[in-house]
């Protein structure tokens, strides 16, 4: 996504450079290296895919003046694309909510609905040999989508 390539992009920080190699480890977990268990061959995958989905929390955290630094860097599509996001991916939610907080505006989120999944797979109970649960949850803002995109956009020097 545009919007958090942008905030990583910009980073000063050292840990912004795992963004690209998190990308690579997730897609092609065994790259490099022989995995001799298979459960560290979906650590590797799982550590990959939380720093690909944090990374830009983090990295956007550590601007000491995020809001000023940021600034004119966004277009209003990558801005659009980020908001749609966040009905989907708690972290683009989580992002978000850190961003309204530095720009001093506060929204309410609820939780609409929780879907838990789960299957088994036979070889064994080890949290990382077992990976058939999944749950799946919808947050919304009670603000609407419109309100939220102008107050990026005013923020960010996006017209």
């Amino acid at each position: 996504m545009k919007f958090t390539d942008i905030i990583i992009e910009n980073s000063s920080v050292k840990e912004a450079k795992l963004y690209a190699p998190a990308k690579k480890a997730y897609a092609n977990p065994d790259t490099g290296i022989t995995i001799q268990n298979k459960s560290a061959y979906h650590v590797i995958k799982d550590c990959a895919l939380i720093t690909i989905n944090y990374l830009p929390l983090w990295a956007f955290g550590n601007y000491k003046n995020p809001i000023e630094e940021l600034k004119g860097k966004f277009q209003k599509k990558d801005i659009e694309e980020f908001v749609i996001s966040t009905e989907k991916h708690v972290m683009a939610k989580q992002l978000l909510l850190a961003i309204l907080d530095k720009i001093g505006k506060n929204i309410n989120t609820e939780k609409q609905e929780i879907n838990t999944k789960d299957y088994t797979e036979s070889e064994s109970n080890d949290p990382y040999g077992e990976y058939g649960s999944s749950v799946e949850t919808k947050i919304t803002t009670k603000k609407g989508d419109e309100d939220i995109l102008e107050v990026l956009c005013n923020a960010f020097d996006v017209k």
